[in-house]
């Protein structure tokens, strides 16, 4: 895995410039503080197979979802996704394809500015993809999901996973970043602490922010919590 670190928002738009030239597929994740590379359901105990609970959870949403939920889900696949951006511990990783999204997620912590954030740049191309014919829990290798947009999260947020496999070799899920497999799609792009304010500003002027990723109550009030935090301390 290679490693960058910005020295201010134009260095990271200029490095993502240069990465637009190659084909294929890239995606962005970011992250508040450096930690591996794995989904939330295994992120505790990686040596764990968690799948029988992951069904079983998956079984008690549909359960207990059906007069919430009126989208129609082709499968599996479509279910996780949905279950994942309302908070749900999941197989999959979030990633996006805009690289400005990913670059809020890695700044917009605020309990986070004191520390250096990361975002992850995955290049690939579509050998990597998913079958959607194979369930979930069955898939020989991690790989790529590209998503049902069926929730206004993954569309503003321009999201797409890693759906990630449990090692029988390894006996357990192994992170992006050391996966040998992988390791060498991924760049690591370090974000000193000291520029994440002047950036989410500048990111704000993009039009990325709380407001416009989370296109919901909760996002305005979190974009507004942000515009006037400095005047509530």
């Amino acid at each position: 895995m290679d490693k960058e670190t910005i020295t201010d928002f134009e260095f990271y738009l200029a490095l993502v410039s240069r990465l637009a030239s190659n084909d294929g597929i890239i995606l962005y994740r970011g992250q508040s503080d450096k930690y591996p590379l794995l989904p939330s359901a295994v992120r505790d105990n990686p040596k764990q197979d968690t799948s029988d609970v992951e069904k079983t959870m998956l079984v008690e949403l549909k359960r207990r979802s059906q007069l919430k939920i009126t989208t129609t889900f082709r499968d599996n696949w479509d279910w996780l996704v949905y279950a994942q951006h309302y908070g749900m511990k999941t197989r999959l990783l979030d990633w996006t394809s805009n690289p400005l999204v990913a670059l809020w997620f890695a700044c917009s912590n605020e309990y986070k500015m004191t520390v250096d954030s990361y975002v992850y740049i995955f290049i690939a191309d579509n050998s990597y993809l998913i079958d959607r014919k194979t369930s979930p829990f069955d898939v020989s290798k991690t790989r790529i999901l590209r998503p049902a947009l069926n929730n206004e999260r993954i569309i503003a947020q321009a999201g797409w996973f890693t759906a990630h496999k449990y090692s029988a070799k390894t006996k357990g899920f192994v992170p992006l970043e050391t996966n040998n497999d992988l390791k060498h799609n991924i760049l690591e792009v370090r974000i000193p602490a000291k520029l994440k304010k002047v950036i989410l500003k500048r990111l704000s002027i993009f039009g990325v922010n709380y407001q416009t990723l989370f296109p919901d109550i909760s996002g305005i009030c979190n974009h507004l919590n942000w515009m006037y935090g400095d005047k509530l301390k």
